[in-house]
């Protein structure tokens, strides 16, 4: 008999098969039952395979491959086994831990992850027996010729509401300086954020926004004075649209 209790909160590691036997076999066992749960899981893995068309290739160094024969060791011994914890805490600890410019990708999954599981606990919430319809957004940003090196993605929920910008390769800035995300709608630019990057130009932001994120058909990131500007003062550095 299907339960009332739904598995939301499993759903992102189940998709990403990172559970523990128990959860698996919990998860498994409610989704043969609950449509409404099906539904949402085939909303992340969607996510999943539209993310990897986001990123842009990169051919990696001729050295690499001797790098990484270098540092292979024998695995260590495995840890004692530690308390879950939630997923949710997870993600903090990643999106501030420094990453280097490959992991864009892995960042983003992460991200449209987190923002799914918002819009889902909100339909919850509303008792809504079915999920809305729509698909996620993903906005791809492209570098400047301040910098070309320069990459970043606006992942935008499935409703519209919410979204989440990553970003990788940006120069590092001096502490009197950040960047500053513009929303751009008619000509009309409004502050959607402002961040700082890590020394690997690494950063990731949720996104501030009066209207839903869906409304704004263009994106650009400039730096500005610590704190932000009320329009757009210094050089643009990353750039796209929907």
């Amino acid at each position: 008999m299907a339960t009332h209790t739904h598995v939301l909160d499993l759903l992102p590691a189940y998709a990403l098969d990172c559970l523990d036997d128990d959860e698996l076999i919990l998860v498994s066992e409610h989704l043969a039952d609950c449509v409404e749960c099906r539904a949402e899981l085939s909303r992340y893995q969607t996510v999943a395979d539209q993310l990897a068309l986001a990123v842009p290739e990169a051919t990696p160094p001729p050295e690499l491959k001797a790098r990484l024969m270098n540092r292979i060791q024998p695995p260590p011994p495995a840890p004692l086994p530690q308390p879950r914890r939630p997923w949710w805490q997870s993600l903090t600890d990643l999106l501030q831990r420094p990453a280097p410019a490959w992991s864009l990708l892995a960042a983003m999954i992460i991200a449209a992850l987190a923002i799914i599981n918002l819009s889902l606990w909100q339909q919850a919430g509303q008792q809504r027996a079915t999920p809305q319809p729509g698909t996620m957004r993903l906005v791809t940003l492209t570098g400047t010729d301040v910098a070309p090196e320069a990459t970043g993605v606006i992942v935008i929920s499935a409703d519209g509401r919410h979204g989440m910008l990553v970003v990788d390769c940006l120069p590092p800035l001096d502490e009197a300086h950040q960047y500053q995300l513009w929303l751009i709608q008619n000509g009309e630019r409004t502050s959607g954020a402002v961040f700082s990057v890590n020394e690997e130009g690494y950063g990731a932001t949720w996104i501030s926004s009066p209207e839903p994120v869906l409304n704004y058909p263009a994106f650009g990131i400039t730096v500005e004075p610590a704190g932000g500007s009320p329009g757009p003062t210094g050089d643009k550095v990353l750039g796209g649209s929907l």
